[in-house]
């Protein structure tokens, strides 16, 4: 069975973040449970335009290299080694790795609802029910990259429980707030507030000509699949994965009339890895290729 790497499956995919790092070559759980995390990642070649889409907080700290994240906003955040990066929940970013000088190794951790409101509730800080999360950058210090090197060293062959994953995931919390001026409690109380069902009509409208499965939509809305599966026929009428085909097709349908991009740059937008399969699906839906559809309009 071959093991698939972070750059290929992000060659096709949005990653998304917890669910997609499980059964990565490169990018390993060190201790999981649910959605509380810390997974170690080592790159060892270049990977530009990785894709992802957090459904819980996380917080990207890089050991050697260098990993650049930009935001849906167009904003750049550069992560030297020794620095962190904390990514709000629901949160859409790229990022980039360049192997100039060898490879990227880094760890991600992901925060469950359980582990922030215990550090919220530690910090006798309330949670806010309103405002936005953007990425939060942290510089290092010396014991959060003590705390990192012994991951590794202590817990790579170790079971670990649900009690030692939060355990870890609060002393991360408790390292990082002894050397911050309150961002990071500002940041874990707003972000703690999003953490309920959102509405499937919204998640599709912003997501939908993205590589997501209908399981990763239903991760992203908090429902079970067979329940995103019901309410979704119950507010489009159709079911999920048909709405999705035809969702890129539309948009691909827009391209071809009001764009010059090449039919196979068009497929490739959409998520068709095959231009013959594009084609064969736009002309079922249209009644007519691409091509065609483009050379009527200049009639």
């Amino acid at each position: 069975m071959t093991v698939t790497t972070l750059p290929q499956y992000c060659d096709e995919n949005v990653l998304l973040v917890p669910d997609g790092l499980f059964g990565l070559a490169d990018a390993t759980p060190l201790m999981a449970h649910r959605n509380s995390g810390i997974f170690h990642k080592l790159i060892s070649r270049e990977m530009t335009g990785i894709e992802f889409f957090t459904n819980m907080p996380c917080l990207a700290y890089v050991v050697r290299g260098v990993e650049t994240f930009y935001s849906a906003d167009d904003e750049e955040f550069i992560i030297h080694a020794g620095d962190t990066l904390l990514l709000p929940r629901h949160h859409y970013m790229i990022s980039d790795f360049h192997s100039t000088d060898g490879p990227l190794e880094a760890f991600l951790f992901c925060f469950s609802d359980d582990v922030i409101k215990e550090f919220l509730k530690i910090k006798s800080a309330a949670e806010v029910r309103s405002g936005k999360s953007s990425p939060a950058l942290f510089r290092g210090s010396v014991n959060l990259t003590a705390y990192i090197n012994a991951l590794p060293q202590v817990y790579d062959t170790f079971s670990s429980s649900a009690a030692l994953v939060k355990l870890k995931l609060l002393e991360l919390l408790m390292l990082l707030d002894h050397h911050d001026t309150g961002q990071l409690v500002d940041f874990l109380a707003t972000q703690n507030a999003s953490h309920t069902r959102r509405n499937i009509r919204q998640i599709m409208r912003e997501h939908a000509i993205k590589n997501f499965t209908v399981s990763d939509f239903a991760r992203l809305s908090g429902r079970s699949l067979s329940t995103f599966k019901r309410d979704f026929k119950r507010d489009f009428g159709i079911s999920p994965s048909r709405w999705m085909r035809n969702a890129k097709l539309e948009e691909a349908r827009e391209l071809v009339l009001e764009s010059p991009t090449p039919i196979l740059e068009i497929a490739q937008h959409v998520g068709y890895a095959d231009a013959s399969h594009f084609i064969k699906a736009f002309k079922a839906r249209y009644d007519a290729t691409p091509k065609q559809l483009r050379r009527s309009l200049a009639e």
